[in-house]
């Protein structure tokens, strides 16, 4: 090596531990703790407790996520600790450690210098995206770090169990887990036989957890043929999860400030969409090439890349959660990779670094509205009924996704939902729900008439009735809980009385 060569830009400098781990992990928790403490959990987070909490049994709890398309290691959790009686709030305590155990897992293990560390964790993904909001992901990000850590020391049996629990944490971890298995068999050979028996059994476990009904009605169908509107959605989410900026404005969640995102056509003449073809193919080449020379870790990138995009393209395209899976898979990548990553070299140094410096400033747009504006308005609108007394009225909701998560702070009410002629608190994903589309005001209105006993009924929806003289009940509203992060989760609550 040259002096020259000495000089270059490089992260590969020793690895340093101890107290230096351990201060960046309490600030961690602690800043994790603040920012979670100011975050309303979303439907998303909600309907996983509902869940579990009205769920009277294993056997019921198998009953009610039949429509959720996830395997039930989060739930099983979730259920656990509602036997005990544990309030909604115990959920965000129970992924505030498993978000830190993650972040110290990789500041104390991990091969990486100090100060790279210290950007991980603290970036977008795993900070904002799968710290602060409470979903099963981040069980499998704490899966995936310990099974590259065990790997990296040929610990196969244990590394095997890690895949096999990423496997049953979510679907990404299940999409992932053969790409696994496959660096298990290259590391061991023989020796990795039964270990590859044991994550594939995990796999199959999950798949039969996440198969759904026939009228499931989220993400039906495969989509084999070409669609060009559905590859631009894929490329363009993976991108802006491979650099998770989110625009700064108050609806910053799955967003993103350098790619378009949605359903923005897609034309290969804008530079934004260019720039996101481009950006994925460097980094499905750029890790590949880093990784190259530790068959392991080139056989676990590229598989469990081609998966992730293969599942995303012909079954779920999903959101920046979703694609940010491929961000976690490079991390996993380099881990195995890095005694033979080629990362002396400038321009790779360097495309690391941008990369991740990128990543923490999306933390700092997200934590900035975070702390500025309330993330979903469920909490609020079921908070604010129980301060004025009126939680044991009737609840009656026009939309089931929107009004759910209120239900999470009622103590077991359930709600009514007029359009699908049924009682209860978590959204069961299935076709009857799309009769809710074509529920009217004046409908909705009707049905909170019909079931007032003489106090009055609530009514929650996620924006203004149209209150009109030919309308059965007279309503005031109450609460406003909005706007919000998450636009469609902002909350409007009335109290409705039938006319005499």
């Amino acid at each position: 090596m040259t002096p020259h060569d000495r000089a270059e830009p490089s992260l590969s400098a020793p690895r340093t531990c101890g107290v230096e781990a351990w201060l960046a992990t309490a600030l961690f928790g602690i800043a994790l703790g603040l920012v979670m403490a100011s975050h309303e959990m979303w439907r998303d987070e909600l309907q996983a407790w509902l869940l579990a909490r009205d769920s009277s049994s294993l056997a019921d709890l198998w009953r009610n996520t039949r429509y959720e398309g996830h395997p039930l290691l989060w739930h099983l959790c979730l259920w656990a600790l509602a036997r005990f009686g544990a309030p909604v709030a115990a959920m965000q305590v129970l992924h505030w450690a498993v978000a830190t155990g993650a972040a110290a897992l990789l500041l104390h293990r991990a091969p990486f210098p100090f100060a790279a560390r210290v950007a991980v964790v603290f970036s977008y993904l795993p900070f904002f995206e799968y710290g602060v909001i409470s979903r099963n992901y981040a069980a499998t990000v704490l899966s995936l770090l310990l099974f590259a850590h065990l790997l990296a020391r040929s610990r196969l049996w244990p590394a095997a169990g890690a895949a096999a629990v990423a496997a049953n944490a979510s679907p990404m971890g299940m999409v992932l887990a053969p790409a696994l298995t496959l660096g298990l068999w290259v590391q061991g050979r023989r020796r990795a036989l039964g270990p590859a028996v044991l994550v594939l059994a995990g796999v199959a476990a999950s798949v039969a957890q996440c198969l759904p009904p026939l009228d499931y009605e989220h993400a039906r169908g495969w989509h084999p043929g070409w669609d060009g509107a559905r590859f631009g959605y894929t490329v363009r989410n993976f991108a802006a999860a491979l650099l998770p900026l989110p625009s700064n404005q108050l609806h910053f969640w799955n967003t993103s400030a350098l790619f378009h995102t949605g359903t923005h056509p897609f034309e290969w003449t804008q530079p934004r969409d260019l720039l996101a073809c481009l950006l994925l193919l460097s980094a499905l080449f750029g890790v590949a090439w880093l990784a190259w020379h530790r068959r392991p870790a080139a056989i676990v990138w590229l598989g469990g890349s081609a998966s992730l995009l293969a599942f995303a393209y012909l079954k779920f395209p999903g959101a920046v959660r979703h694609g940010g899976f491929l961000w976690i898979l490079a991390l996993v990548a380099l881990w195995l990779a890095w005694s033979h990553a080629r990362l002396g070299r400038r321009v790779a140094a360097l495309a690391v670094v941008a990369a991740v410096a990128v990543a923490d400033l999306g933390t700092l747009v997200a934590v900035r509205w975070e702390l500025a504006a309330p993330f979903s308005g469920a909490a609020c609108a079921g908070k604010g009924l129980q301060a004025l007394g009126l939680a044991r009225l009737p609840i009656v909701a026009g939309c089931d996704f929107a009004a759910s998560g209120v239900s999470a702070y009622l103590g077991g009410g359930k709600i009514l939902f007029p359009a699908l002629g049924t009682r209860g608190s978590f959204v069961v994903w299935n076709l009857d729900r799309l009769r809710q589309d074509t529920l009217t005001d004046g409908q909705l209105l009707e049905a909170a008439a019909a079931v007032d006993k003489g106090a009055g009924v609530i009514v929650l929806h996620n924006r203004p009735l149209e209150l009109g003289a030919a309308h059965p009940p007279r309503c005031e509203l109450l609460l406003s809980c909005g706007p919000t992060i998450v636009a469609d989760e902002a909350q409007l609550a009335y109290l409705c009385r039938a006319r005499p």
